[in-house]
């Protein structure tokens, strides 16, 4: 049997794979998908949403909604939603400064909210490695490395 995660990991960390190594745009649809989830996955379960949106993660949040989508993560995506609906729509950004600037601004309110958020998260209502794993395998031929 395949250890999903391990498989994602080595998949992230491939020499042939194209995530790190050229420009967002100039990745295929299915790389795309990928690189959205696992930065998504890298930084929010490391610091929460908070750390998502201030690092350079956060670049790719306005493409997030629609590669957790395409992976059947719809629930997942929904608690993202609620995330950026806390924040405010200037989180999706590609300004790094512009976003971290954002964050600082929030009220204790929303922060508190935000943190609420993240705990929803990591309850995990959509299992993210299986189903990451099902589209890379349904997409190969699309994900360079893979």
């Amino acid at each position: 049997m395949v250890d999903e995660n391990r498989w994602l990991i080595q998949l992230a960390e491939s020499d042939k794979a194209r995530f790190f190594k050229v420009a967002f745009e100039e990745l295929t649809a299915a790389e795309q998908v990928f690189l959205c989830v696992w930065e998504l996955e890298a930084e929010v379960n490391n610091g929460g949403f908070d750390q998502y949106f201030s690092n350079t993660s956060g670049d790719y949040a306005r493409h997030v909604e629609a590669a957790l989508t395409a992976i059947g993560a719809k629930r997942m995506q929904k608690i993202v939603r609620q995330a950026i609906d806390t924040v405010g729509e200037e989180v999706l950004s590609e300004d790094q400064e512009q976003r971290q600037e954002r964050l600082l601004a929030l009220d204790e309110d929303k922060l508190e909210k935000l943190e609420k958020i993240d705990q929803l998260y990591f309850a995990y209502p959509d299992n993210v490695t299986k189903l990451l794993y099902a589209y890379v395998q349904k997409n190969k031929a699309q994900i360079a490395g893979a």
